[in-house]
């Protein structure tokens, strides 16, 4: 038999590298020997346990590798295909698959959450969730899983053009969004950051404006845009910044709540300050069909992500990824990589 290296999360934050069965392919399947996987959020959450995490279990979900065994009845992909993956598995017959929703399938499934993913040197993956990419670098490739999540978020929230937007956060997915934003529709976007690296970064990447957040912020703010941003946005999931967001939107504005916050955060919002000013807030879950949009803005170098990377990692190494808070060598990092 077989076998290959893989993370395996076994219970709640205990991570072991070990050598488990090499998987085979099934009908309608690829196998992919993969090249690299980005570490995400959702890695976190599922290392604490949270998201419905079920153990033994391999994470990771923003793959991109090379195609290495294929399936019966497989017509499009061939062995040395270059590809990403969508990973998330919808069973295309209940209520939510019939009508569009198949990210909300009442059977969800999805690669390095519900199933084995990208934290290993083989993954398996139904033929409609695998993506070729063509000659564009792999590391690079490995975003269209988040870019594709941010496109769908994009999707929903159909900025007008020439629109002025606040982003709350810089991190990893913040300069996604900020980046998917501009090539949307907006033409200028603010940003509030408290660390002065990313504030930096995102002002290389395109904002007018990186602020530090303060006493002061609010003020700032005004004085820039006195009648209020026509988008608000945020990458934190951080409930104290998400409800400060409407009192900068202007009549008629959107908001976008795109970081995940904790299960369980509440935050106070006055209806009456919706109705009077004719807001719109919106949730953004997952992706949906949007990997094409992700790989084009890639392809086309549209959207900037090798400047976000800033460590590559062994397999061996997740761990660091995963506790980085309490490495000192992780200080500062941006998008980690996992690289077989």
């Amino acid at each position: 038999m077989q076998t290959m290296r893989a993370a395996v999360i076994t219970e709640k934050y205990h991570l072991e590298t070990r050598e488990i069965p090499t998987p085979e392919v099934s009908a309608g399947e690829v196998r992919i020997r993969i090249a690299v996987t980005g570490v995400c959020g959702t890695d976190l959450h599922l290392y604490g346990g949270h998201f419905g995490a079920v153990f033994p279990l391999v994470p990771g979900h923003e793959i991109a590798g090379v195609v290495d065994q294929v399936g019966a009845g497989v017509r499009y992909l061939k062995e040395g295909d270059r590809v990403a993956l969508d990973p998330v598995i919808s069973c295309g017959a209940c209520h939510h698959c019939r009508r569009g929703m198949r990210h909300h399938c009442e059977n969800y499934q999805a690669l390095g959450v519900t199933r084995a993913g990208g934290f290993a040197e083989y993954v398996i993956a139904p033929e409609s969730n695998v993506y070729p990419v063509g000659n564009l670098d792999l590391e690079v490739a490995a975003f269209a899983e988040p870019l594709g999540c941010i496109a769908w978020g994009i999707k929903r929230l159909q900025p007008e053009p020439a629109s002025k937007a606040l982003l709350f956060g810089t991190g990893p997915i913040g300069l996604l969004l900020m980046q998917a934003l501009l090539v949307s529709g907006i033409s200028e976007i603010t940003v509030v950051e408290p660390n002065a690296e990313r504030r930096a970064l995102a002002m290389q990447l395109g904002a007018k404006l990186a602020l530090e957040p303060g006493k002061d912020l609010i003020t700032q703010l005004f004085d820039l845009e006195p009648y209020g941003f026509d988008v608000v946005t945020e990458a934190t999931g951080a409930p104290a910044v998400i409800s400060q967001m409407l009192q900068y939107a202007t009549p008629g504005g959107k908001i976008l709540y795109y970081g995940v916050a904790p299960d369980d955060a509440k935050v106070e919002i006055s209806p009456y300050e919706v109705f009077r000013r004719d807001l719109t807030i919106l949730g953004s879950f997952s992706l949906l069909g949007t990997t094409p949009i992700a790989l084009e803005w890639l392809s086309s170098r549209r959207v900037q992500v090798k400047p976000l990377i800033t460590h590559r990692l062994p397999i061996e190494q997740l761990k660091l990824a995963l506790e980085y808070k309490d490495h000192p060598g992780m200080n500062g990092s941006q998008k980690v990589l996992i690289v077989p």
